[in-house]
């Protein structure tokens, strides 16, 4: 056997660890960012007592971890297939519809409906944008 042929080395759980870390506080920024425009677009006044961006994201933060599993486990049985990453990432959040609508409906609890909404669809966008990245990142390396 030829030393160095084959398959490249598996990244170390080191390294796996800090994307991870990398992609929580991606996540987290989305989040964060979603929740803040949507208080712009509806142009209400958030008293200190009524909105906290970080207090919502951390009981959001189980079901936005359930809407990223679902769609990383749709994509990863997916990932050797000829599926634009673009096409691939949108259709794994089509499939993750109920988790989402359980964010959702999170949401539209603690910030009202319209704001829920703008918040979706910040991270919808951006979470596709990310899983696209992500899956033609993965399709590289292979």
């Amino acid at each position: 056997m030829i030393v160095g042929a084959g398959r490249p080395e598996e990244p170390s759980c080191q390294s796996r660890s800090l994307a991870t870390r990398s992609s929580t506080l991606r996540w987290l920024g989305g989040i964060v960012a979603g929740i803040l425009i949507a208080q712009i677009f509806i142009q209400l006044p958030a008293q200190a007592d009524e909105f906290d961006a970080l207090a919502i994201y951390s009981e959001a933060r189980p079901m936005n971890d359930r809407w990223q599993a679902c769609a990383a486990s749709y994509v990863r049985q997916r990932l050797q297939s000829r599926v634009p990453s673009d096409s691939l990432a949108s259709t794994a959040l089509r499939h993750c519809r109920h988790q989402e609508g359980r964010l959702r409906r999170f949401f539209v609890s603690r910030i009202g409906k319209r704001s829920a909404e703008n918040v979706i669809a910040v991270l919808r966008q951006r979470y596709q944008e990310d899983l696209a990245a992500a899956i033609n990142e993965l399709r590289t390396r292979d």
